[in-house]
C-alpha cells in the first residue's frame, strides 16, 4: 500500500472513532437529562449522578439528610431512581439487554447502597 492510502485509511478510522465517542456522549448526556427530575423531586437527598458506562448510574446523596430521612421516602426515591434508570438506559439502548445497577453513596464516595434490575 503506498502512504496516500495509508493516511486515507487511518483518517476514515479516526473519523468513524470520533463518531462513535460522540454517539455515546450523546446518548449519556440523555441518560443524564433523563435523571434529572429525581434530582428536582428529592433535593434534599440527591445531589448528583455519573454513569459508570455501560450500565451503572452513580447517584451521590447527601449522607445527613439520607440517615435522618424516614424508611418510606429512602425506598420511594429508590424505586424512582431505578426506574428512571431504567427508562433511561433502555432508550438509549434499544432492543438491548443488560443487567442496570444504581450505587447510592456519600460525598466521599462510601456505598450507602445498591439497587439492579433487568432490562
Amino acid at each position: 500500500m503506498n502512504d496516500s492510502r495509508l493516511r486515507t485509511i487511518g483518517l476514515a478510522g479516526a473519523l468513524l472513532a470520533g463518531c462513535a465517542t460522540n454517539a455515546g456522549q450523546a446518548a449519556q448526556d440523555a441518560e443524564l437529562h433523563a435523571m434529572a427530575p429525581l434530582k428536582a423531586r428529592y433535593s434534599d437527598l440527591v445531589a448528583g449522578f455519573d454513569i459508570r458506562p455501560p450500565t451503572t448510574l452513580i447517584v451521590s446523596v447527601d449522607l445527613q439528610n439520607y440517615v435522618e430521612a424516614d424508611d418510606q421516602e429512602i425506598a420511594a426515591m429508590k424505586r424512582d431512581a431505578l426506574a428512571r434508570w431504567r427508562a433511561a438506559w433502555s432508550a438509549a439502548h434499544p432492543h438491548a439487554h443488560s443487567v442496570l445497577h444504581v450505587r447510592f453513596i456519600d460525598f466521599i464516595g462510601r456505598k450507602v447502597g445498591v439497587e439492579t434490575t433487568k432490562v
